[in-house]
């Protein structure tokens, strides 16, 4: 489900025209491949599909990749809608900035795709090729941390990529990209953007200020049926604000947050339980907080003016981070590799951010924000930009990492059956 953007007129750059910027699908639906579902589809059928366990299938490519060697002449990116700057030129045909220069200076083409909707779609269309060892078509695919990034690592499903060949990354990549847990030392991914959940708020349709996730249970706050919450990313946010490590989780963690959340839909505050679409609701009127994606509420505080708060809730939010990977038997992983790291120098990192409003992976586009907001003379543009290279949401310090955990990850059969037992009923009902 996309939205149309604001057309910039052909002589202005797309990174300063603000459109849309709904958060894609839902982040961790269950995987869905000829009609089955995780439940059906088991981690241990796909790697006995692969003939092997662990970390070994055969699908998957275990020779090195040379990254030293020539590159190709075209990179095939598959990422999600919305999630790139994008400008018209002369003759009103659409392209990316960003793309554009690496082409130019490289002379690689870049055809970009926006067609991941969901981890788990996605996931299940390139499987049947990865499992043959097959080339997917694509050469970078962009993954959130979770179910479907597990299954591609071991399984050896992307390629493992070279240290010594990503000097944009080591110069300028944040910490929080770093070495993150679910891939130490970037062996297989480096961050595209990143984003928090926590909860969004209409600041004219709540009778006070929310801090905390027990406020959302609280009709003289939030009212009646006005409350939205996300799917597949509750149980962590409510482990978080439980005092739960959600990394660190077991199945009675799972049950004490689903006590809470059962608690939350008897107080009648509840609409829904989405799996996305909530901003449009939001939007309507028809709620007054939601569990939101930060880079949604943030573009329509700054950009459209609605009365919006994002919070951190006093126990804390999640941190997703969506990944640039290279999957196993690509026709061009020497020029994938080089795409992914020139998207780490900060004058590109900047066209991007600029545009999508989510959390950079490189921390000096903030300076650059703003110093663009005190040279813009568009008025309503300059306060946009300044409020970006303001907040917090996008440039998070220590303090905010600290409370803003990973979530769950789910490796084996019997995890992901015992938490779908526990919580996918919850919002079923």
């Amino acid at each position: 489900m996309t939205q149309e953007r604001h057309e910039p007129a052909p002589e202005v750059s797309g990174a300063l025209m603000r459109g849309l910027t709904q958060r894609r699908m839902s982040r961790r639906n269950l995987i869905k491949l000829g009609g089955a579902t995780v439940g059906t589809i088991s981690f241990a059928s796909i790697l006995a599909a692969c003939g092997g366990g662990g970390s070994t299938g055969t699908g998957g490519s275990t020779e090195n990749v040379d990254f030293g060697a020539a590159a190709g002449d075209k990179v095939n990116f598959a990422n999600w809608p919305l999630y790139i700057d994008s400008a018209k030129d002369a003759d009103g045909n659409r392209y990316h900035p960003s793309l554009q220069e690496f082409t130019d200076k490289t002379g690689i083409e870049v055809n970009y795709q926006d067609v991941i909707n969901s981890n788990d779609s996605f996931f299940g269309k390139l499987l049947p090729q990865l499992q043959a060892g097959q080339d997917t078509g694509w050469d970078i695919i962009v993954i959130t941390n979770g179910r479907e990034f597990t299954n591609l690592t071991l399984n050896n499903w992307v390629t493992e990529l070279d240290p010594a060949l990503r000097p944009n990354f080591d110069a300028n990549a944040a910490t929080w990209a770093k070495d993150p847990e679910y891939d130490p030392g970037n062996k297989h991914s480096m961050a595209w953007q990143s984003g928090l959940t926590g909860i969004g708020y209409n600041t004219e349709k709540v009778n006070g200020t929310i801090t905390k996730m027990d406020d959302l249970m609280n009709p003289d706050l939030v009212g009646t049926n006005s409350v939205g919450m996300l799917k597949q990313d509750m149980p962590d946010v409510v482990m978080i604000n439980l005092g739960i490590t959600p990394t660190e989780s077991t199945p009675d963690d799972w049950r004490e947050a689903a006590a809470w959340i059962q608690k939350l839909k008897d107080s009648g505050t509840v609409r829904t339980f989405y799996d996305q679409g909530y901003i449009d609701d939001l939007n309507a009127g028809n709620l007054s907080a939601t569990m939101a994606w930060s880079g949604d509420v943030l573009y329509y505080k700054l950009w459209e003016d609605y009365p919006y708060e994002f919070v951190v809730p006093d126990g804390g939010a999640l941190l997703w981070i969506d990944n640039m990977m290279i999957p196993a038997n690509s026709a061009n992983p020497q020029g994938a590799y080089q795409l992914m790291d020139w998207v780490y120098q900060p004058e590109i990192a900047d066209m991007i951010t600029e545009w999508v409003a989510y959390m950079s992976p490189v921390p000096a586009v903030q300076d650059l924000i703003a110093q663009h907001a005190k040279t813009e003379k568009d008025p309503a543009t300059a306060k946009a930009l300044a409020g970006m290279a303001e907040s917090t949401l996008l440039w998070p310090d220590e303090e905010l990492l600290a409370v803003t955990p990973f979530g769950t990850n789910l490796t084996t059969d019997e995890e992901r059956e015992e938490w779908d037992s526990i919580f996918l009923p919850l919002s079923e009902s």
